[in-house]
């Protein structure tokens, strides 16, 4: 089995939907922001060129991306149970929460250089492609080893953790819009409590010093 085996495509979303919420982002434009992670190759802390804004509980827009989500996970499951060969109620006890849900816009020009959505709650990662008329902009595993081109509608999820490096190549034409989560095992707030915990007891001498630390 290849590590592409892991990866689920269906299609989520009718034309409409996906209009509507490529219009949400233009008049919501005006407060949309960047982010910056590690680059997975090089370790260098980077800022991509993409924009995102965050979509609003209680909004049919959040609700329509909310329920694709949610299906897209259970079809992810089933089809990870039909492999035959995977622990999957391992996987699937960790597939509680989506961090938040994110509409993305990629203007000419703009890009994502590869990362991982890794985190030790994080376990996989959805996205959902609203349009095609644009140029470049493909998402691309293992440092553009492997590409991806969704159609308008379609939703992919795939492992998150730190094998699967990816990212979405430079657009050249257009305007490249998806949508974005990362599915947890606790709620984002506790995510970062206990990340925090986590990181606190490696200062800890018994822990520090410990007999089997490498």
């Amino acid at each position: 089995m290849l590590q592409e085996d892991l990866i689920y495509i269906a299609d989520v979303f009718t034309p409409e939907q996906c209009k509507k919420l490529i219009d949400e982002f233009e008049i919501e434009k005006e407060r949309s922001e960047g982010e910056r992670c590690a680059h997975a190759i090089t370790g260098v802390d980077t800022q991509s060129t993409f924009k995102r804004i965050e979509l609003k509980p209680y909004t049919e827009t959040f609700d329509m991306v909310h329920n694709a989500t949610k299906t897209m996970v259970k079809k992810w499951v089933d089809y990870l149970t039909s492999l035959n060969c995977l622990h999957v109620p391992i996987i699937a006890q960790n597939l509680n929460f989506a961090h938040m849900y994110r509409l993305m816009c990629y203007e000419k020009g703009g890009w994502i250089h590869p990362h991982t959505d890794w985190d030790n709650f994080c376990h996989a990662s959805c996205t959902i492609s609203l349009n095609d008329n644009f140029e470049g902009g493909q998402f691309s595993f293992f440092n553009g080893k492997y590409d991806v081109d969704l159609k308008p509608g379609q939703a992919m999820i795939f492992p998150a953790n730190a094998y699967w490096v990816h990212e979405v190549k430079e657009v050249t034409k257009g305007k490249r819009y998806s949508t974005n989560c990362f599915i947890l095992s606790v709620p984002l707030e506790k995510q970062f409590e206990l990340n925090t915990f986590a990181k606190s007891l490696q200062t800890l001498p018994n822990v520090r010093n410990h007999d089997l630390r490498f």
